[in-house]
């Protein structure tokens, strides 16, 4: 063979040499396609209205059941039940929720409303359940609201909770100003009491399951009214998180896949050394093979069986002999 035949035989197999390493190096894991940020979700606080039970141990301990219906039901239970079904609804529309408390515990209003300001929630809902001893046939809902920055808001979960909760027998009581609650809220604040627990038949209605879930229900859709925002931003929560679903990572590969990624190199090898097997590119070219299979993992057999145990005798030999573990 030429002087130029083997130059060019070499710039021939190291071009293949060198596309086959980049190829063999190549990442097995899979990367995401894209890296633009997440939309940042909606922030809405809950707030499940009193809590907390006595303790005989500790008499100092605060709490507030709130009002007691004829039939039993308290109304620190029933608020802790609306809530979670609200909550439960908001984030399955990826609506990032605070709750102000999510067991029976006492909480003091100002934790509550700092919570909402720290989390810079976009809106706030305090839900109670109203109570009149003086007249028991007084039922339905009303919205109480703490200036004229949150009036809007409580007009429209007003109307919301009358379309939704009068024909199932929770008439609307309109909205009310109650100036002393939620003023230094730094969003829309308003408080709900969906029903009267002092209305016998309100307060059987709230035994039902069914009713809780209109309520909370109502509630959610008397969000999404105030502030479009909500449900819009939803949508694209959705649809980024679908555009960038994590797919699984590639497994290592193991002997077989090792040695199927090798097959492609034996012609190639057998080739070059066919030709040049009278030539000294033979072994610059079998050490690059060597040290590209070593480097990829892709030429590196799994250890013999027989050499494992052989390995694991003579390690023992050496305990025995210096009578070390």
């Amino acid at each position: 063979m030429g002087l130029a035949a083997q130059r060019l035989l070499y710039i021939s197999v190291s071009a293949v040499l060198a596309a086959s390493m980049a190829v063999l190096s190549a990442p097995s894991t899979l990367a995401l396609a894209a890296t633009a940020a997440p939309p940042v979700p909606y922030v809405v606080t809950i707030d499940p209205g009193h809590g907390g039970s006595p303790d005989n141990a500790h008499p100092e301990k605060l709490f507030d059941p709130g009002g007691k219906a004829l039939n039993g039901l308290l109304e620190k239970d029933m608020t802790l039940d609306i809530s979670r079904r609200v909550r439960d609804r908001l984030k399955k529309h990826g609506v990032q929720v605070v709750m102000t408390r999510d067991s029976d515990q006492y909480v003091d209003i100002t934790p509550r409303i700092r919570a909402a300001n720290a989390s810079k929630s976009n809106l706030f809902v305090s839900i109670h359940l109203n109570y009149f001893a003086q007249d028991l046939t007084v039922g339905g809902s009303l919205v109480l609201y703490p200036n004229a920055a949150s009036e809007g808001f409580a007009n429209t979960m007003s109307a919301t909770l009358a379309r939704a909760l009068t024909p199932i027998g929770i008439p609307a009581n309109g909205t009310q100003l109650k100036d002393n609650l939620w003023t230094t809220a730094q969003m829309p604040a308003i408080t709900v009491e969906c029903a009267y627990l002092t209305n016998l038949g309100e307060a059987n209605m709230l035994k039902k399951s069914s009713t809780r879930d209109a309520i909370a229900s109502a509630i959610v859709s008397g969000l999404a009214a105030q502030d479009p925002e909500l449900t819009r931003r939803a949508a694209e929560i959705t649809a980024y998180e679908k555009a960038h679903a994590v797919r699984p990572v590639a497994a290592a590969p193991g002997r077989a896949e090792r040695q199927s990624l090798a097959l492609p190199w034996l012609p190639l090898a057998l080739a070059a050394l066919a030709i040049v097997f009278r030539r000294r590119l033979i072994p610059g070219l079998a050490l690059v093979i060597a040290i590209v299979g070593v480097a990829t993992g892709r030429f590196t057999p799994d250890e013999p069986e027989w050499r494992k145990r052989n390995g694991v005798r003579r390690r023992r030999s050496r305990a025995r002999l210096w009578g070390t573990s």
